[in-house]
């Protein structure tokens, strides 16, 4: 029997040892062996969510700067950002589809605590092929009733400071199953102006449309980038584009001109456009100006550098940048004495246009954040 109990209390002994060992202890009172703390993520979390939002504006250059976001914020903590260009009129497979682009911006996110109030922060920046990363940012979203809400901050062309901000809205778990049915959300279809005729150019897909009231819009691709007036008389079809007299050349009823898209830095390309027939059009109805260019809106303009100030009221103005066919509305200005204070839309949309007006004559302008003066 006492052999028994010994063999037992021998076990037991053995038993806890093992116990002890397994737990990072030891069957000395005092002293523990280091064990290490159970991994915890230091990004995101069991959570998944997902935002969306579009960047939007008119003008000439709007198929390569009009675009839909859609984030998704992964249980890993990894954000990942798809851009889509639907003013582009693609809505195909997004995997062959080349308006759409996979991780055009990525990261990480997490929740925090920013002034006592939780909310996601989201890291995010452009990464090329070289692993290089920039337009880095850091924003944070807050939760109002279910729905996430920031400013995404994104280059125009990647890993330069042209940048453009798109609202971005989102909540948890999955709204769009995947980026198809995201291009499917946000696809846009081409309607073309109105017009009573077309010139092409169907190698460099140019469009020049007729219009009724004798207006000649020119189209590369989605993109306006001249417009002008047209007649026609005796058979023949004149063209004027941006007040320059366009040469036309006639061979029995088809007439054909040329002419130059501006894209900037000494780069252009040239576009020979075709209408077949010119006797299946009628003249165009008289313009209200008897036939003269149609009149800038608004009731004056001020050169800034390459730039155009076309005051529309006593408030509002738009600035044009005819070199690169861009405009934007939005703009407000003061005018007292000869000091001229415009104020942009927001500080990104004077950021572009500051670099304009920095490059070309802005030494006699003063910007600062969204506002840019310019005295004497």
């Amino acid at each position: 029997m006492k052999m028994k109990k010994l063999l037992a209390a021998v076990l037991s002994a053995l038993m806890l040892v093992s116990l002890l060992a397994a737990c990072g202890g030891s069957p000395s009172s005092n002293s523990q062996a280091p064990s290490e703390e159970p991994s915890q993520p230091t990004e995101g979390g069991s959570k998944t969510y997902q935002f969306w939002g579009t960047y939007e504006e008119s003008g000439e250059n709007a198929s390569m700067l009009n675009a839909a976001f859609l984030l998704n914020l992964n249980e890993d903590g990894t954000a990942v950002a798809d851009k889509y260009m639907f003013a582009n009129f693609d809505a195909s497979d997004a995997a062959t589809n080349p308006t759409f682009t996979a991780s055009y911006m990525s990261g990480t996110w997490k929740e925090v605590e920013k002034d006592g109030v939780a909310c996601l922060q989201i890291k995010l920046a452009y990464v090329d092929e070289a692993g290089t990363e920039s337009n880095s940012q850091t924003a944070y979203a807050y939760d109002v009733a279910g729905v996430y809400s920031f400013d995404l901050t994104f280059p125009v062309v990647p890993g330069m400071s042209y940048t453009r901000v798109a609202s971005m809205e989102g909540k948890e778990g999955q709204t769009y199953a995947d980026a198809n049915a995201f291009i499917q959300a946000y696809k846009q279809e081409f309607t073309a102006p109105e017009n009573v005729g077309t010139f092409t150019d169907a190698d460099n897909n140019g469009t020049a449309y007729l219009q009724a009231d004798g207006t000649v819009l020119v189209y590369a691709g989605y993109d306006k980038f001249a417009d002008g007036t047209w007649s026609l008389a005796d058979g023949a079809i004149a063209i004027t584009l941006g007040g320059e007299s366009v040469d036309v050349t006639m061979d029995g009823n088809k007439a054909t001109f040329s002419t130059e898209r501006n894209l900037g830095d000494g780069n252009t390309t040239s576009y020979t456009f075709v209408c077949e027939d010119i006797s299946t059009l009628s003249a165009p109805e008289a313009p209200a100006n008897g036939g003269e260019e149609p009149a800038e809106e608004g009731i004056a303009s001020y050169e800034a550098g390459g730039l155009v100030l076309v005051l529309l009221d006593d408030t509002n103005m738009k600035v044009k940048y005819p070199e690169y066919g861009m405009e934007r509305d939005g703009f407000t200005y003061v005018l007292d004495g000869n000091t001229l204070t415009v104020t942009a839309p927001g500080e990104d949309v004077l950021g572009a246009f500051g670099q304009i007006w920095g490059a070309m004559g802005g030494e006699t302008w003063t910007i600062d954040g969204n506002t840019a003066t310019k005295a004497g």
